[in-house]
């Protein structure tokens, strides 16, 4: 029936758009890794006394109002 195509149409654009979203991020993610590794060694040696941060990723893609206002780096340490 036209309802059934019409949800398999639907079905294939959500799936469609997921896997356009993920090709974005490869290569947004492979552009950056070229930009860094350029400038810096492979492996990143913190020292002791120097300050670094984190980002907290679990945050980044909540949906819940509480994880909104939470801040999404660490303070320095």
């Amino acid at each position: 029936s036209d309802t059934n195509i019409h949800m398999a149409y639907i079905a294939q654009q959500h799936l469609d758009g997921y896997e356009a979203t993920v090709q974005h991020a490869v290569k947004r993610k492979a552009a950056f890794d070229k930009r860094v590794l350029a400038h810096s060694p492979k492996e990143v040696v913190f020292s002791a006394g120097q300050l670094v941060q984190f980002f907290h990723s679990s945050l980044h893609s909540t949906l819940e109002a509480r994880h909104k206002v939470l801040p999404k780096w660490s303070p320095p340490h």
